[in-house]
């Protein structure tokens, strides 16, 4: 293995914090890593806790439940945190109130 995993920068816009997450994190991972009280229940793609808007940057999507997130959410700019892991610098804000 050759070095470490690429590492990109996001930006909790709730908290005004931005951290460290490596390529093989979830934004959620990192933000709970960092002290960050994202909101979330299941951590696994089920329960839509953690759907956050995309503001800015590219994730890939690990697999998640049907229900957790609608093809409309996904188009409107949504995303579940703990299944997004970052591809580039990002911007997410969690929708949880």
């Amino acid at each position: 293995m050759k070095g470490s995993p690429q590492s990109w920068r996001v930006t909790i816009a709730n908290t005004q914090q931005t951290i460290d997450c490596t390529a093989t994190q979830t934004v959620l991972e990192a933000a709970v890593a960092a002290g960050i009280d994202f909101p979330y229940s299941c951590a696994t793609g089920n329960c839509g806790t953690c759907a956050s808007h995309l503001d800015a940057g590219k994730v890939s999507m690990l697999p998640r439940g049907d229900a957790a997130l609608s093809p409309q959410q996904v188009k409107a700019g949504q995303t579940l945190a703990c299944r997004a892991q970052p591809r580039s610098d990002v911007t997410v804000t969690w929708l949880a109130r």
